[in-house]
């Protein structure tokens, strides 16, 4: 019988959510500020018309900068909605002022106004973790939205784990329902996952 990945698994968040706890905060800055830079110049990036990111939680790296000047060039930004039955849809993002956000249930920041946007239509998602590995594998926060949203999303679109270096780890153990990001944004770069070796 095959080991449950859930122990593992729930060692590593302990692990990982120590090490971002103690980051530094100049460091935090710092690495944020090279995680945009490399999104920025990022080829998928500068051409796609339609994306889905993330607000930060206070353990995330600080997209905001970057959406708002996706928002300012009229590229639509959406981010996620939790719904109570474990799903998420994208919702349409028009302004990151604090007057037209409110916390959802998850503790997540949203639109006040909800405005869906087609999956077709997205081109990049970029996707928060706990932990990512070289092969794109990646260690969510346990409730499995990412994982069942991914799996809906239409193959065209590039999905991009967007973590800190301490979030990088050599593997991470997964089941049967997790699912890869494909590309890893990193401090200075961009890089496609490595698919893992058969030997």
């Amino acid at each position: 019988m095959a080991e449950s990945p859930q122990e593992p698994k729930a060692a590593l968040r302990t692990r990982i959510r120590e090490a971002l706890k103690t980051m530094d905060a100049g460091v935090r800055a710092e690495e944020a500020t090279s995680i945009r830079a490399a999104l920025r110049h990022w080829p998928r990036w500068v051409a796609a018309r339609s994306v889905l990111a993330f607000l930060p939680l206070p353990s995330e790296v600080d997209l905001r900068p970057l959406l708002a000047e996706g928002l300012a060039s009229g590229v639509e930004v959406s981010v996620p909605e939790s719904s109570p039955d474990g799903t998420f849809r994208p919702c349409r993002l028009r302004s990151l002022a604090a007057a037209e956000l409110e916390t959802d249930a998850m503790g997540i920041a949203v639109p006040k106004v909800r405005e869906p946007v087609p999956l077709e239509r997205i081109e990049v998602v970029l996707v928060p973790g706990v932990a990512f590995d070289a092969a794109g594998r990646r260690l969510g926060r346990g409730g499995g939205f990412y994982d069942r949203f991914l799996k809906r999303l239409p193959r065209p679109a590039a999905t991009v784990g967007v973590c800190f270096r301490v979030q990088r780890v050599d593997q991470v153990p997964v089941g049967p329902d997790d699912m890869p990001v494909e590309w890893l944004a990193m401090s200075g770069d961009v890089v496609a996952a490595q698919p893992a070796s058969p030997i």
